[in-house]
């Protein structure tokens, strides 16, 4: 057995084969025992003072347990997508470069879009969706892809949804870096109206979050969801005024904007940062209000449909 345990020998004491051990490791294993098990007498009175990697050893039942191990889930699987890539972590620059590119190619130059600043505009649409987009198919895999470690260990299982998101944001603040290097690039200034985009940023995630914990434990339960969940992406790539001005929407059709709190976020970071405009206090007011709401739906959700997910692992 690996992972957050071990198991016993029948033949050979288990304490004659931990001897042969560096006491180094010795004490990681008992913390990761700890942690597994929710249980502080993991390590022993011998092992109890160790901090592995300063990590404690009763992290597995405390908040701020909780916290470190959402980072070192979000890191591991950040390692472990570019592990065998041979650009490595460059691809969490390339790949939205990529899609800028091309999108900026046929919307600007063969469509001509009129659009002020198009490519501060559109880089910033395309980093806003992404975190939105996989941070909610990361969050609504999440306990599936951790199936071993919910069953086998008492950690609260919305953790596993909180370190996808972590690791969506991990991308998401490389993304911003670039989008500000083009901004300078550019010669976009930043203005006073910029210091709503955290506010702005906050309600994205509140959102993103909210959506994961309501997606995580249907997905466990129906497996349709996921197909589900990656044409409603496609479809809403296309309705959120990602790529295009939302003014160019019908007036008759505009209401899916208005009621969008993802094309509500994305235009009014597009108004602070781009074009250094206020955006409008009651809109800011609607878009955290519709954020909050879906954060709160989603753990209520959560909540109730956690408690048999179990069994379909």
């Amino acid at each position: 057995m690996s992972g957050f345990g071990y198991a016993p020998s029948l033949r050979r004491p288990q304490l004659e084969k931990r001897d042969r051990t560096p006491l180094s490791e010795r004490r990681l294993e008992a913390d990761r025992v700890s942690i597994a098990t929710g249980n502080r007498a993991g390590s022993n009175a011998e092992l109890a003072p160790h901090r592995a990697g300063g990590a404690p050893t009763n992290w597995g039942r405390s908040p701020i347990g909780h916290g470190w191990l959402i980072l070192q889930f979000a890191l591991k699987d950040f390692k472990i997508r570019y592990t065998h890539s041979a650009l490595g972590y460059a691809w969490s620059v390339l790949n939205p470069l990529m899609f800028f590119c091309i999108y900026y190619v046929v919307f600007s130059k063969l469509m001509h879009l009129d659009i002020p600043n198009y490519p501060g505009f559109l880089l910033l649409g395309i980093a806003l969706w992404q975190f939105f987009s996989e941070g909610t198919a990361n969050g609504a895999n999440a306990m599936i892809a951790r199936a071993e470690l919910i069953a086998k260990t008492v950690l609260p299982r919305e953790v596993v949804v909180y370190a996808a998101l972590a690791n969506a944001a991990l991308t998401f603040v490389i993304n911003l870096v670039v989008l500000f290097g083009l901004l300078v690039v550019t010669g976009t200034p930043i203005t006073m109206p910029s210091i709503c985009f955290p506010l702005l940023l906050i309600d994205l995630f509140l959102l993103t979050l909210g959506m994961s914990l309501f997606l995580a434990p249907l997905y466990v339960r129906f497996r349709d969801v996921g197909y589900l969940w990656g044409i409603a992406l496609q479809v809403g790539f296309w309705v959120t005024p990602i790529i295009y001005l939302d003014l160019m929407i019908p007036p008759h059709w505009r209401w899916i904007v208005w009621i969008n709190p993802l094309a509500r976020i994305i235009g009014d970071s597009r108004r602070a940062v781009i074009y250094g405009q206020w955006p409008a206090t009651q809109g800011l007011v609607i878009t955290t209000v519709l954020s909050v709401a879906i954060c709160f739906l989603g753990f209520a959700a959560f909540r109730k449909l956690q408690g048999r997910v179990v069994e379909h692992l």
